[in-house]
């Protein structure tokens, strides 16, 4: 964690562009106080407005500390990132001569600051398939890892979400968990997520396949595919997301170039399901190696590049969370009202959503619409590590609770809230 974050909390981080805002810079130990009696300068660098013209000034101001702390007004403009950087008066040059700390605040227009950042994963699998722990165990630690929301999408199988879902029943805790299943249909390769759905999309065709191949030739007699597209697998991909959708679930089309011997759909297929977009999103990240993802992220930069506007959601597709790996190096930042399950389903469709991707020991890569970008990026170095952080303790709890300790549920009731909090103090304009 960089040393600002560690010796200092400078708050609120995101501000309304345009608005006055009273910002607190406070230390986190008497050994970052700001002195009393001591001139400190304060320099507002916005990050997206060049500098290089020789008639370019730096909004200063000169204050006081307050009880150890740094507060000052100022109205940030436009949708940037602003570094906030402090010095011990006097100062000879803003841009040289070194800083007490550079601190960031980040202004966003009315419409993006209204909504709320929630770190998810939309693919995860359990014992019940061919995962390795069970869904409850998969839940805490996914939450020790900072997410917000997650749904376990077993094969074929929607109950295990709805165990994950059961076992908290009761629990304060700040984890959103949600139903979901993987869907795979008969004589489909296509891999399709159910999330957030009410009921099994699986069971629908597995309990009554004389249906299922009904209404699939059905919708295969109305259309016209492209020559080497296999018409049934489309049909029965239209069919699918039709299910999903009325079981109030998001419908999302997996990992295409997943290797399994060859690339795991044609490529013909993936064109024409892109053209017509019978899917609500885009699994542009999957957990399987580092070629699909690129291919996935190349194929979508072209289709943005044609006009076509891609949902997308970048998920783990996770069979373990024993160790580092899949489960959380890829992952989804939405930017919704709330983490309730309609107002994520409604964030991504409206592509407000990025997708990241970060190994272990390698900087974090985040891709989807450049005005998002800009914005995760920020919260990725100034917000989640603090956010993660509380994460942890609660997700350690919730695995206590799970294997038995009674002391854990007192703990988790203490504990609810705080990242509700922590989102609150640093939004708060």
């Amino acid at each position: 964690m960089k040393q600002e974050l560690s010796y200092y909390e400078i708050f609120p981080k995101i501000v309304e562009s345009g608005k006055t805002t009273k910002i607190t810079i406070r230390p986190l130990g008497r050994h970052s106080e700001f002195a009393p009696e001591t001139d400190y300068v304060v320099a507002f660098m916005p990050m997206l407005e060049s500098n290089e013209s020789e008639d370019y000034e730096y909004d200063t101001l000169t204050l006081r500390s307050e009880d150890g702390s740094l507060k000052f007004e100022y109205a940030f403009r436009g949708e940037q990132s602003y570094i906030v950087r402090v010095f011990k008066a006097p100062v000879r040059d803003l841009e040289r001569d070194k800083p007490i700390g550079n601190f960031m605040v980040y202004s966003l227009f009315p419409d993006l600051f209204s909504l709320r950042p929630y770190k998810g994963d939309f693919h995860a699998h359990s014992f019940r398939s061919d995962g390795r722990e069970a869904p409850e165990i998969v839940a805490a630690n996914y939450r020790k890892n900072g997410f917000d929301f997650l749904a376990i999408t077993d094969h074929h199988l929607w109950h295990p979400s709805d165990e994950a879902i059961k076992a908290y029943e009761g629990v304060p805790m700040d984890l959103k968990l949600f139903h979901g299943e993987e869907v795979h249909p008969f004589r489909n390769h296509v891999h399709m997520v159910n999330f957030g759905g009410r009921y099994s999309v699986n069971e629908i065709f597995e309990k009554d396949p004389d249906r299922y191949y009904r209404e699939v030739n059905e919708i295969k007699e109305k259309i016209e595919v492209p020559e080497g597209v296999n018409a049934f697998q489309y049909a029965s991909c239209v069919w699918c997301f039709d299910r999903i959708r009325e079981a109030g679930g998001l419908g999302i089309f997996c990992h295409p170039y997943w290797i399994a011997n060859v690339y795991h759909i044609p490529e013909k297929l993936v064109d024409f399901l892109f053209e017509k977009k019978p899917f609500d999103a885009f699994e542009l990240l999957g957990g399987h190696e580092v070629h699909s993802n690129n291919m996935q992220t190349a194929y979508y930069n072209d289709a943005r590049a044609k006009g076509m506007k891609i949902p997308i959601v970048g998920a783990s597709d996770s069979h373990s969370t024993n160790k580092a790996g899949w489960f959380k190096w890829m992952y989804t930042i939405v930017f919704s009202r709330d983490s309730e399950l309609e107002s994520i389903q409604d964030a991504v469709r409206s592509m407000h959503s990025v997708a990241v991707e970060h190994y272990d020991g390698e900087a974090f890569r985040v891709y989807g619409p450049f005005r998002l970008v800009k914005y995760a990026d920020f919260l990725l170095n100034e917000y989640f590590p603090l956010h993660d952080e509380l994460c942890f303790e609660e997700g350690r709890l919730m695995k206590d609770y799970i294997c038995g300790d009674s002391k854990a549920l007192e703990l988790l009731q203490k504990m609810k809230g705080r990242t509700a909090a922590l989102m609150e103090r640093y939004f708060k304009g």
